[in-house]
């Protein structure tokens, strides 16, 4: 093994882009998807499960997963499928832009590198070659887009002195928009938070966010899995006449059954019912089951298994034990993953997280010139010129499969 020190990661003096410049890049990719927007513009429908996250209001005490739907009702007090189309173009737009800016600034950060530079260069574009995560949450209609939107806000924020502050507050928020937030991007900005705590040398302020955000997230995700069972509804059908008297659609007779029936059930049926649906949507509904099983076994399992030699071999070539602690808390984040999938039949999604959290994490520690991932990235990157065809058959079978998934 070999150390990268100050001098080895600083390598080219010389070598500067202008900061508007470093923006200009991801900025490019924000302009292409307002472009496919526009073109989609009134076209996003929102229907089937989902439709009803948009018109959830606190009326009625809290509901998990009610935020959106709450400050929609501020401005509206009906909502057509036209209105929810346009307000889910808007949430791309956000998304875009957040995620633009978040590579921008990574990209600024290192502009007068050129070895870390191209690192980033290089990660973000294999990233949007593969692009099935970007799609995935382009074209969907699930909040999710919003808590990935305020994840890159927060991460830009808290490495900003000011801006720090704002951080417990915008995860506050997410995890009110959807308590899936604690199982996806929430584990992003918690390991940056710790990594901010440690690397100020545990300064009060950094202690005091990190500690102030974990506690109001789980908090609020626990409470948001209690309050689904203290609904003031008796039945489904009384829950789904009061929420969609904001709705000035159709609401066609056999989706009125899937929610009364299927969809609603969380909120009226006991644990050992929830377990046993989910059982249900595996095993007798073979199409889901075989679906999620070739899909981890072709897709995730092999991804996994390289993110997990990849901070391994961080892990092995940091001395530090806290340091290597953190290490091991993102080569763990796929873990995270598995109650919710367990519980739903969306592993795609969950997929996709991870790969967002990955990449994000990754980018992070460069920016921050971390010694031993560094080092981990010249080993890779030295396996991959020594044996450059098989690493170019590992990169065209990724892209292979994430294509087809995309399209079936």
């Amino acid at each position: 093994m070999f150390k990268l020190n100050n001098k080895q990661i600083e390598s080219d003096t010389g070598f500067s882009v202008p900061a508007i410049g470093c923006y200009l890049i991801p900025l490019l990719y924000f302009l292409g998807t307002v472009i496919y927007l526009i073109k989609r513009f009134g076209k996003m429908y929102v229907s089937g499960y989902y439709l009803i996250h948009y018109l959830y209001t606190h009326d009625h005490g809290y509901i998990s997963r009610g935020f959106i739907g709450e400050v929609l009702s501020w401005f509206f007090d009906t909502l057509n499928d036209e209105q929810l189309a346009n307000i889910n173009i808007f949430f791309n737009v956000c998304l875009a832009l957040s995620c633009s800016l978040f590579v921008g600034k990574a990209l600024a950060s290192v502009r007068k590198d050129k070895y870390l530079f191209s690192i980033i260069c290089f990660i973000v574009l294999v990233f949007f070659v593969f692009a099935a995560p970007v799609r995935f949450y382009c074209d969907d209609v699930k909040l999710d887009k919003n808590l990935w939107t305020l994840a890159f806000i927060a991460v830009i924020l808290a490495q900003n002195r000011f801006g720090i502050y704002l951080v417990p507050a915008i995860c506050m928020i997410a995890t009110m928009i959807n308590p899936v937030f604690l199982f996806c991007s929430m584990i992003l900005i918690s390991i940056i938070l710790l990594q901010e705590f440690y690397s100020n040398k545990y300064s009060l302020k950094n202690g005091l966010i990190c500690a102030i955000s974990y506690i109001s997230m789980i908090a609020l995700g626990v409470y948001a899995t209690i309050s689904e069972k203290l609904v003031n509804f008796s039945t489904p059908s009384e829950l789904i006449d009061f929420y969609f008297s904001r709705y000035s659609g159709v609401l066609d007779e056999n989706m009125y059954r899937l929610f009364e029936n299927e969809w609603l059930f969380n909120y009226f049926d006991p644990w050992n019912v929830i377990l046993r649906k989910s059982y249900e949507i595996y095993f007798v509904d073979w199409n889901n089951g075989l679906y999620t099983a070739i899909h981890f076994l072709l897709i995730a399992l092999p991804a996994y298994i390289i993110l997990t030699l990849f901070w391994k071999k961080t892990i092995q070539f940091e001395e530090n034990k806290f340091q290597k602690f953190i290490f091991f808390l993102c080569a763990v984040t796929p873990a995270v993953a598995i109650p919710p999938v367990i519980l739903s039949w969306e592993f795609s999604k969950y997929f996709y997280n991870t790969i967002f959290t990955e990449v994000g994490l990754i980018i992070y520690y460069v920016v921050n010139k971390s010694p031993a991932l560094l080092c981990t990235i010249k080993e890779f990157e030295l396996y991959f010129k020594k044996h450059f065809f098989q690493s170019l058959m590992i990169v065209f079978y990724f892209i292979l499969f994430i294509a087809i998934f995309s399209i079936i």
